[in-house]
């Protein structure tokens, strides 16, 4: 099998060809395996790097090695080669989809990564490109474009950008009359935020979607109402935790301004444009379509982890 490692240097704070590629070629010297290294240079890079050689038709295994941008990049072209399948190595600001199956630290050791394996993922169709972990409107989608500029400032974390963005954004008129129809069942509202979740995290952590798997074959889709700005900060604050959701329903006293569907088709129609979010890229749209795509992406896992969710899996067994 090949190991291609596509790093983008913008990723995170430092330079990753500078202060990954380094220390990542020692690690992997003695691991005697085929393997490249390719730098990005542009948006849509990884794209173009990962289709090259999944083309080959050969096996092959790509390391994003960035957040989960980069990621979301090499996904697009490597799901549509059953022979390609995808590592991360999380050394962006968020990464987000790496905390559904563990610590982000879990995949930071090289040779336990190249010694994972592979496991079926759901990914999403969104507004006609691959989305890997979440899609979304309204307020927490201008904190997300918002939040590159915070995070260049010394000793601000992903967290603490988003925060920070959220207190800037609360400034501005907030909430928008959206129509959200999931599977044909169509509702209206003004909503604070509407999100579609394949895994439960975004934006540096924050828990939108506790309930959603990434490999059960539909979305969570979470929607804030409007509320004053007097009610907005016990809101968000127990949102971005996850405290918002008691088990699989809305805690009790939130239960009037947060709404969790489950569905496999979600259209969202703002009444004019508004600021999307697919996978951390930011751009204002007049609508949001996504689409389930069941077990339709190859994630690996590594090694710890991969053998710690074997061993989950038959102990339920066994208690079944």
């Amino acid at each position: 099998m090949k190991h291609v490692f596509i790093v983008n240097p913008a990723a995170g704070r430092a330079d990753a060809s500078v202060a990954l590629v380094p220390p990542m070629i020692e690690r992997l010297a003695p691991l005697g395996l085929d393997y490249a290294i390719e730098l990005t240079e542009r948006p849509g890079h990884a794209t173009d790097l990962a289709r090259r050689y999944a083309m080959a038709r050969e096996p092959v295994r790509f390391y994003a090695c960035g957040g989960d941008g980069t990621l979301n990049e090499v996904m697009e072209a490597a799901y549509q080669y059953p022979q390609a399948e995808v590592a991360c190595v999380p050394v962006g600001s968020g990464n987000d989809m790496v905390r559904n199956f563990g610590k982000v630290s879990d995949f930071l050791d090289i040779p336990d990564l190249v010694a994972g394996t592979a496991v079926p993922i759901d990914l999403m169709k969104a507004n006609g490109r691959i989305c890997v972990s979440l899609s979304s409107m309204g307020l927490d989608a201008n904190v997300a474009s918002e939040m590159p500029r915070f995070r260049r400032l010394p000793m601000v974390s992903g967290s603490a950008a988003y925060k920070l963005s959220i207190v800037e954004n609360l400034c501005l008129p907030i909430g928008a009359a959206l129509s959200i129809t999931v599977d044909g069942q169509t509702r209206v509202g003004r909503y604070l935020i509407a999100v579609i979740a394949n895994g439960s995290y975004y934006g540096g952590g924050v828990c939108a979607a506790p309930q959603a798997r990434v490999d059960d074959g539909v979305l969570d889709i979470v929607t804030v109402k409007k509320v004053s700005r007097l009610k907005i900060a016990s809101v968000l604050g127990r949102y971005m935790k996850g405290n918002h959701m008691q088990g699989d329903k809305v805690a009790e006293d939130l239960a009037g301004l947060i709404e969790v569907q489950r569905g496999k088709h979600v259209i969202i129609q703002p009444e004019k444009p508004v600021m999307v979010n697919i996978d951390g890229e930011c751009t204002p749209q007049m609508h949001l379509e996504v689409k389930c795509l069941p077990l339709a992406g190859r994630f690996v896992l590594p090694s710890k982890l991969y053998q710690a969710r074997l061993i989950a899996q038959e102990a339920t067994l066994s208690c079944g």
